[in-house]
């Protein structure tokens, strides 16, 4: 059986987050919102719930990624979160993990995928494969 998730994408670079759009589509899952900015993602989870989130790191201007995802926590927590950027550093990493969040670097869409079926948790909607 495959997974079939609702999603949002975010992502302030365009082509990235079409990239994002179509793969995931192609997977089979619904994505119910994109956004350009945090504050768009946060307003789309909050008001679409999705299974998961994707969510770019920087995206000015505005709230970065893993504030969006701290605020989840609170405010959605049924939202898996996977963290899919190019920004990598000490800080972020950190701030992932200590938040439960799946970080993923951008480059690989078979590991953005995995990760995305990872974050719904197993508890997640499914569709015949």
């Amino acid at each position: 059986m495959v997974r079939r998730l609702r999603l949002v994408i975010a992502d302030n670079d365009l082509a990235a987050l079409d990239l994002a759009v179509t793969d995931l589509t192609l997977e089979g899952h619904e994505v119910v919102a994109t956004a350009t900015d945090g504050d768009s993602a946060m307003a789309a989870c909050l008001t679409a719930r999705p299974d998961v989130v994707v969510l770019d790191h920087r995206m000015p201007p505005g709230p970065h990624g893993l504030d969006v995802a701290a605020r989840l926590r609170v405010e959605a927590p049924g939202v898996g979160v996977v963290l899919h950027t190019n920004h990598q550093d000490r800080a972020v990493l950190e701030g992932a993990a200590a938040l439960g969040v799946t970080y993923v670097p951008k480059g690989s869409l078979r590991h953005l995928r995995r990760a995305v079926l990872e974050a719904a948790g197993p508890d997640r909607p499914r569709r015949p494969g």
